[in-house]
């Protein structure tokens, strides 16, 4: 595959890139507040302290309740009887932890200050609510790192003070720690190592545990030993000492991971450093590395048999997923196009799920085929998936295209394209076990809506409740979520701006299953003026077919069923704003809310006179 020489020169320019990111951190960021930031690592010292004296001293009440003695005797007066020996290490430790509860709670204000105060002095246009949000949490995360790396220094000087030889086997246990982080980093594994490190939190602290026994056991068979007092501390001391280089170490990679915003949000522009995201699964897809492993790859794993051509490599969603389109010729001389996609590994559901999904209905042709014969030369709406599976970088799922070469379409071009492709996933026939595993994973709109509730809104003044008709729009939300009920749900668009597809001599290739999912018509449909006509077009396309006209028998028109279509679409924005810390849209939908259902009771209302005279 890749030079694995290029791949440690690569490495190492992301690791100088780092230091130079943290240096300008250090430089832009931290230092015109540095009496803020020593203050706040300061108090970070101080609770560490608090914490370690909240467990030691119940060693001490222990030692006082076995022996009658202590290490406090002689230090403070008035505590020579046994009962105010034990009221004052009862006191102490009490007061300890409530210090140190009391210094993480100033801790976290701190650092929200500190935060606010260094987002309101940059000067970011782009610096809305949004990023503000993810300023301070990236802020947040530098602070932490550097914090941690405090913690780990203090509590290694005090091990070396107590015990020079554990302080070498803590440093050395740090060092190794570090190396094997060091050792299975990529970029593009930043996250799977991260959760690695919080995953094994408790083996760390207890393979450190057992080497301080080590030495423990060793100074004893040389008759060295230290009080159990000073063994209780060295061992509190290597715990929390343990558990500040994993935090660091994954506050480190948070930092790497949030690279580009970091950049974007806390420095200036003349100091951003310039990190263009040459990966290990990058690099695999750059032009003269593409050439040398995917043709031979696909030959040797017999996925393709003729004379390969490497046509077009696209990276796409932050270059975690590359399409791959490969002309094939056979001994005939007539091409043929297949589509590679892969996946990092961070998005192994995602792979998984578009193959379980093309096990069931790849090859599927809308549009192409009356309902009743299917043609062999037709071409598929839905590509074929010839292969798939997993190579040690990435997850790999490889689709049949056509003879024909595919155009593809971006945002913009897709647009006219949005109803035919909403009439296409309407009729995509999934299976009973996928649409259980979509539902599993994915709450229906009338979930969603049930979780809205009066008290949502009990925030607003009465005045603003009387202007926003709350009460009226509580008391008419449980017959919206019935209305919404009867809409069938089908494979929908959960975000348009990324439905990928291409078109073959005027027809609709889909591709890119993962962004789309399994719910409520309409509830992913982009609020607009056309919505009631877009709604009412692609309604009316399926009330023609026989076949499928029994997803709407609880319906009189399409016109009925469009408008609790577009009253679905209405809920579904109206509950994602709803969610969004209470956001004004959301008010601001609740009398468009009340007229679409409005307009639901009133052409029920006309229709109920003429169904009774048929049945009479």
């Amino acid at each position: 595959m890749s030079n694995p020489t290029t791949n440690r020169e690569r490495e190492e320019i992301h690791g100088d890139q780092v230091l130079d990111l943290m240096a300008a951190l250090a430089r832009a960021v931290l230092w015109p507040f540095r009496w803020r930031v020593l203050t706040i690592l300061l108090m970070q010292i101080v609770s560490q302290v608090m914490l370690l004296a909240s467990l030691v001293l119940p060693w001490q009440l222990l030692q006082v309740l076995m022996t009658g003695r202590s290490r406090i005797d002689g230090w403070v007066p008035g505590t020579e009887s046994h009962g105010a020996k034990i009221a004052v290490l009862i006191v102490a430790a009490v007061l300890c932890f409530c210090a140190y509860a009391l210094l993480k709670w100033l801790i976290t204000k701190a650092i929200a200050q500190l935060s606010s105060l260094i987002l309101g002095l940059l000067n970011k246009t782009r610096l809305v609510a949004n990023h503000r949000l993810v300023g301070k949490r990236v802020l947040g995360i530098v602070i932490g790192a550097l914090s941690s790396a405090v913690i780990a220094l203090l509590f290694c000087l005090m091990i070396a003070f107590l015990h020079p030889l554990l302080a070498l086997l803590a440093v050395a246990c740090v060092l190794g720690l570090v190396m094997m982080v060091s050792f299975y980093y990529r970029f593009e594994r930043v996250q799977t190592i991260q959760n690695t490190l919080q995953g094994n939190v408790l083996t760390v602290i207890n393979i450190s545990f057992a080497l301080g026994f080590l030495i423990i056991v060793l100074d004893y068979l040389n008759g060295t030993m230290r009080p159990l007092l000073t063994l209780f501390i060295l061992l509190l001391a290597m715990r929390q000492l343990m558990v500040a280089s994993v935090n660091g170490l994954i506050n480190f990679l948070s930092i790497i991971k949030y690279f580009q915003q970091i950049n974007m949000l806390l420095l200036p522009r003349s100091q951003q450093i310039s990190f263009s995201l040459t990966t290990d699964f990058v690099q695999r897809f750059e032009q003269a590395t593409l050439q040398q492993w995917l043709p031979s790859w696909l030959i040797e794993s017999k996925y393709c048999v003729g004379d390969l051509e490497i046509l077009q490599c696209r990276l796409l969603y932050g270059r975690s997923v590359a399409h791959v389109l490969v002309c094939e010729t056979d001994s005939n001389g007539l091409p043929y196009y297949v589509l590679l996609k892969c996946y990092i590994a961070a998005r192994e559901n995602e792979a998984l799920h578009e193959t379980a999904l093309l096990n069931e209905v790849g090859g599927y042709c809308h549009g192409a085929v009356s309902q009743s014969v299917m043609s062999q030369s037709a071409m598929p709406t839905v590509p074929v998936l010839r292969a798939s599976g997993q190579l040690p970088w990435c997850h790999f799922v490889l689709v049949e295209i056509g003879d024909k070469p595919p155009q593809w379409k971006n945002s913009e071009e897709r647009k006219p394209w949005m109803n035919e492709l909403r009439q296409c996933l309407c009729h995509v026939p999934l299976p009973n076990h996928l649409i259980t595993q979509y539902t599993a994973t994915f709450a229906s709109l009338p979930e969603r809506m049930k979780k809205v509730v009066a008290s949502h809104f009990a925030y607003l003044t009465q005045q603003d409740r009387q202007s926003f008709q709350v009460e009226r729009f509580m008391q008419l939300w449980p017959f919206m979520i019935a209305e919404v009920k009867r809409v069938p749900q089908c494979l929908t668009v959960q975000n348009p701006s990324s439905a990928r597809m291409a078109v073959i001599d005027n027809h609709m290739l889909l591709l890119d299953w993962q962004g789309w999912v399994y719910d409520t018509l309409g509830a992913h449909w982009p609020l607009s003026a056309k919505l009631q006509a877009e709604i009412l077009e692609v309604i009316n396309s399926q009330w023609e077919s026989a076949d499928s006209q029994q997803p709407w028998h609880g319906f009189d028109s399409p016109t009925q069923a469009a408008n609790c279509v577009a009253l679905a679409a209405r809920a579904h924005e109206f509950c994602q704003r709803c969610h969004l810390h209470n956001d004004s849209g959301a008010l601001n939908m609740m009398s468009g809310l009340i007229k679409a259902y409005e307009v639901i009771t009133l052409a029920d209302e006309q229709n109920s006179p003429v169904k009774s005279a048929v049945e009479y």
